[in-house]
């Protein structure tokens, strides 16, 4: 697909709680595009760090994109790789739904058809990345296409597995709509350290003894498909589709986009 007009999205941002705007729209670049004030770089650009609860894309004078995730999960989700500028105001993506399904279905309403290709880049050999126990990994071994498995494990809610081979009507079905969460015993320390101030049960699901969630869990397993939308949305940082099986254990944005950082030289 290839998008034909331009899309406004504001709201609040997940962690600032301020107002926030983006503005997706079509560009001549090659590359998908982020703009913040004056800044203006492809994402493959862009330093990353994901210390924060969340994808954050840093430009070479400190200005900072924070929760970068969920919008570029469904951009890569749905195959938009090239021909797309995104600016933001505020410092911050808005958090919309807590997942990708807003951003999807606005994609969706402003593109074509159109077949867009964007070379997918092999892995030669497998890249691996670690936590510090070494018990957290994220692997991408060679592979044709995009395949994910990804296991997590959380109190309350014990170990969830999901494996999912991608393509832009299995991400919109099975990925887009699943939601961000947090354990209710981080929230005051998230809050108290400038984090979660957006967030609520209109974005997110709350876990603690019992699982809080608007209208109920969309899944079982949302908790670790939120995780396979977050992984696909960090991957974006690469700049191009990736042929690569990514197994992931118990990671987070940090893992993700270190292993990221690896790909772009890969």
């Amino acid at each position: 697909m290839s998008l034909n007009g331009k899309i406004i999205l504001t709201g609040q941002g997940l962690h600032s709680g301020q107002d926030c705007k983006l503005t997706i729209e079509p560009c001549d670049s090659p590359e998908v595009l982020m703009r913040s004030g004056s800044n203006e770089l492809p994402l493959r650009e862009l330093s990353l760090s994901g210390t924060n609860r969340g994808s954050d894309y840093i430009y070479p004078d400190g200005t900072r994109v924070r929760t970068c995730e969920h919008v570029l999960s469904a951009l890569a989700g749905l195959g938009f790789w090239r021909g797309v500028r995104l600016t933001v105001e505020g410092g911050e993506m808005p958090a919309l739904d807590g997942c990708s399904r807003t951003v999807c279905e606005e994609l969706m309403r402003h593109s074509d058809a159109e077949d867009v290709k964007c070379e997918a880049e092999n892995l030669a050999e497998a890249v691996s990345v670690y936590g510090e126990d070494r018990s957290r990994f994220v692997t991408a071994l060679p592979c044709q296409g995009l395949r994910i498995t990804y296991i997590v494990e959380y109190k309350y809610i014990g170990a969830q597995v999901m494996d999912f081979v991608s393509s832009p009507e299995k991400y919109y079905e099975d990925i887009s709509c699943a939601r961000t969460f947090a354990m209710q015993s981080d929230i005051d320390y998230l809050r108290l350290h400038g984090m979660a101030l957006g967030g609520s049960l209109e974005n997110a699901i709350v876990i603690g003894s019992t699982v809080q969630a608007k209208g109920g869990l969309r899944w079982p397993d949302e908790f670790v498909r939120h995780k396979v939308l977050d992984l696909i949305g960090d991957l974006a940082a690469v700049g191009k589709p990736i042929n690569a099986h990514i197994i992931a254990v118990k990671a987070g944005h940090e893992l993700h986009l270190k292993l990221a950082e690896k790909l772009r030289g890969a």
